[in-house]
């Protein structure tokens, strides 16, 4: 288990406590400060009695993924578990992960669901097949990188390493994980295996900025990887309808379809992922699309239903209601 930590002394003891409290007891918890400032480095040396806690302390701030690379050279376990320092592992995740892998040898790595506290409570909820996952990673991030769970022989049969040249969180793993899906299948686990601390938003409009430019990088890398062509202007409506909350801005509807299923009739070929895998994810991520953004100017419940990819997804009814209600308020009352 590698924790990297910076500035998380609030919130490190219940998360290394979570970990101690582990059912499955074989491991070995590697912590990387880097360079606190608060007490993060002194409240992790004070788990250092415990036989199974190692502490790494970098003399200057290098940044999440360095941290990761740094405890992978010390990781000397079969598998290496991902967890941040503010969260709780749940006392069965290890077992919940170690059993997964064991069972399941030509998956590389997985991960689960994640229930948010803080200021929110929703849970978020990951693709779960090989080729669903495959899907979704020309959109967005696959993978709850809390509880990610791979083998490391993967890191040293392929020198996979985190890019440490990426300083803002989220884009790093985005971009292992890209390059990982490359190389093994990633599956992940239907269960909340952890409690997600949110934060109020205190998010720089400049890092939010960097940090979806970093990922569009990646994106217009992954669909090099899927060989599909485009022009500029697809790529830019990829990129939008990757991310929350999806403003269109000047791109229409017409467009989005158009783009969504080009991506289907490609992979009908190509073969990138099962075909029906990739026909629901880009039919769910249409949905999205016209559900999120309501337009006085056009109909977006008759424009969804009128385009095919509607038939290949299916919203909970709730969703659905709201959907049509969002329309016809927008339409009629703004």
């Amino acid at each position: 288990m590698i924790i990297p930590v910076y500035n998380a002394g609030d919130y490190l003891r219940p998360a290394i406590e979570s970990i101690l409290q582990q059912t499955f007891q074989d491991f070995e918890l590697i912590i990387v400060d880097d360079c606190s400032r608060d007490e993060s480095l002194a409240v992790a040396r004070s788990y250092q009695t415990d036989p199974r806690v190692r502490v790494l302390a970098n003399e200057r701030n290098r940044g999440r993924s360095f941290a990761d690379n740094y405890g992978a050279e010390y990781a000397r376990g079969k598998y290496i578990a991902k967890m941040d320092a503010d969260d709780i592992a749940l006392p069965h995740r290890l077992q919940a992960q170690v059993d997964f892998l064991e069972q399941n040898p030509t998956v590389g790595l997985t991960s689960s669901f994640l229930q948010c506290f803080g200021e929110s409570d929703i849970v978020y909820e990951y693709p779960l097949s090989a080729d669903a996952v495959r899907s979704f990673l020309l959109f967005n991030m696959p993978v709850a990188n809390p509880t990610a769970f791979f083998r490391r022989s993967l890191l040293q049969e392929h020198g996979l390493r985190y890019d440490d040249t990426i300083q803002d969180t989220f884009g790093e793993d985005y971009e292992f994980i890209a390059r990982l899906a490359q190389v093994t299948d990633i599956v992940n686990q239907p269960d909340i295996l952890l409690h997600y601390r949110t934060l109020p938003q205190t998010l720089k409009a400049d890092v939010h900025a960097r940090r979806n430019a970093k990922s569009n990088q990646i994106r217009e890398r992954q669909l090099g990887v899927f060989g599909i062509p485009f022009c500029a202007r697809e790529l830019h409506v990829h990129n939008t309808i990757s991310y929350f909350p999806f403003v269109l801005g000047d791109i229409t509807l017409a467009e989005v379809h158009a783009w969504l299923w080009k991506i289907h009739t490609f992979n009908q070929t190509r073969r990138y992922a099962d075909p029906a895998a990739m026909l629901r994810c880009v039919a769910e991520r249409w949905f999205l699309t016209c559900y999120l953004n309501p337009d006085r100017r056009t109909n977006g419940w008759v424009e969804y239903h009128r385009q095919p990819l509607a038939r290949h997804y299916q919203p909970r009814r709730m969703v659905q209601a709201k959907f049509l209600i969002k329309n016809y308020f927008m339409r009629f009352f703004k």
